[in-house]
């Protein structure tokens, strides 16, 4: 029973260094600050990642089923209007 009550106590006291540990770090405004930062730069870079992949994959369906016009006519047709002004 003794030997119970030491290792009880001893379990006690490193939950209770690691509660007040853990009470530390989340009530220091500079760790709180550093933690928002890097949260929001990989928050952030994590939605332009993804938005480019799903853009980038409907672009391409979309151009494979043909409903997207090719981006080479588009500058063809700027290239025709600037040949057109530039020479009258």
């Amino acid at each position: 029973m003794g030997e119970m009550k030491k290792m009880l106590t001893g379990k006690d006291r490193v939950l209770g260094d690691f509660a007040r540990a853990l009470e530390k770090y989340y009530t220091s405004w500079s760790s709180l600050m550093a933690r928002s930062f890097v949260s929001g730069l990989f928050t952030a870079l994590g939605a332009t990642i993804g938005l480019a992949l799903v853009l980038g994959l409907a672009g391409l369906i979309l151009d494979r089923l043909g409903v997207l016009p090719v981006v080479g006519g588009f500058f063809g047709r700027i290239n025709e209007v600037l040949d057109h002004t530039l020479l009258k």
